[in-house]
């Protein structure tokens, strides 16, 4: 006991370390976990009355953590608030990407921050010719189409 008193009075922020996940962090944890439990699920499938194209499984991803957002791509753009640096994209942000035009500017597609690893961001989609999978920002079909970054869980 003595010996956590002198290591919280020397080092306090070592109480960050064991301390809980606030409320958004566990918001983010439980998006990740059902989100990844439909992995490998087709494109368009459908899963109770919701249908799994990339905005229905977004959508229906964040309505089971508590949270309410419009349903197409074309509107998810202006969901939540914007992440201006893509670098402070946390698990669980909304990507926002061209349509299959990587030209025209117009959002076509969506998918889910999941995490960050050696510098690159991979999120979790559902993709139209893999159904639900895990890819990253830095591949060229997918860096040429990205749009933003929306936060609709906050901190």
């Amino acid at each position: 006991m003595r010996f956590y008193f002198w290591l919280f009075l020397f080092f306090p922020s070592f109480s960050n370390i064991q301390s809980e996940p606030t409320g958004a962090n566990k918001k983010r944890d439980e998006l990740l976990l059902t989100a990844e439990k439909f992995l490998g699920l087709k494109y368009k499938s459908k899963v109770s009355k919701n249908i799994f194209d990339c905005s229905g499984y977004v959508r229906f991803i964040m309505a089971g953590i508590g949270i309410n957002i419009t349903r197409s791509s074309v509107s998810q753009i202006h969901d939540g608030k914007r992440v201006k640096d893509v670098k402070n994209t946390r698990p669980g942000d909304i990507l926002v990407f061209k349509g299959r035009n990587h030209r025209n500017n117009r959002p076509g597609h969506v998918g889910l921050a999941h995490h960050w690893s050696n510098d690159t961001l991979y999120f979790i989609h559902s993709s139209v010719s893999s159904g639900i999978r895990i890819d990253h920002l830095k591949e060229t079909y997918y860096s040429k189409r990205f749009l933003q970054v929306r936060d609709v869980i906050g901190d």
